[in-house]
């Protein structure tokens, strides 16, 4: 038997406005963010979860609490769920530049600027930070964890935009857009026994292939 798995993401943030790295920081939902988690909720609301997997930082889990404010349906946090561990860079601007893959990076001011081929090289770890294949790693095994060992046939998921992506990129094998994943949305997805399954494509999701 399938079981459905709906996962989404926290509501918006200061530091997604400042388009600051979050990482691990455990930073808190702002106004707008409260008042998008709430739209979730609705959108959310025929929705009738056994159970909601979250992680332990604060904007995902304010919004976990808002989707299932009128159901009281348990919320199980998850640490395998937190966003990619950001370390050094963690709560700074980040520029990229074309400069070589060498060239010496300044963590002390509050912009940092990065050379882009080591930005993206995905076994690039931040002092105390994780790299991409480090995070991904992490990421798949806890979700496959949780499909695996839930008896849950509804579940609700909520996570951060890096974690919505590799679970887009690297279980769907589907090509997504560049950049976030809009806040307080969410991904219907399906667990056979095996595998995921995306049965069909969010509307946000097909906006962002177009643009």
């Amino acid at each position: 038997m399938k079981r459905g798995f709906y996962f989404f993401r926290h509501g918006q943030t200061d530091y997604n406005i400042e388009r600051r790295s979050q990482g691990w920081l455990d930073t808190k939902l702002n106004e707008k963010g409260i008042a998008q988690a709430y739209e979730l909720a609705k959108k959310l609301s025929d929705i009738k979860f056994d159970c909601i997997y979250s992680s332990p930082l604060s904007r995902a889990l304010t919004t976990a609490k808002i989707v299932s404010e009128h159901t009281n349906v348990k919320i199980i946090i998850d640490d395998g769920l937190k966003e990619r561990n950001m370390g050094i860079i963690g709560g700074h601007l980040i520029r990229l530049t074309d400069a070589p893959i060498n060239t010496p990076i300044y963590f002390e001011s509050d912009t940092i600027v990065i050379p882009s081929k080591l930005f993206f090289d995905e076994d690039y770890a931040p002092e105390n930070g994780e790299s991409y294949n480090m995070y991904a790693k992490r990421v798949l095994n806890t979700i496959i964890k949780i499909a695996k060992n839930t008896e849950a046939q509804t579940v609700g998921v909520a996570v951060h935009s890096g974690v919505i992506r590799v679970l887009l990129g690297s279980i769907m094998n589907i090509k997504f857009p560049p950049g976030s994943i809009p806040n307080a949305e969410f991904i219907r997805t399906q667990w056979d026994g095996e595998r995921f399954i995306l049965p069909e494509i969010p509307d946000w999701l097909l906006e962002y292939q177009q643009s």
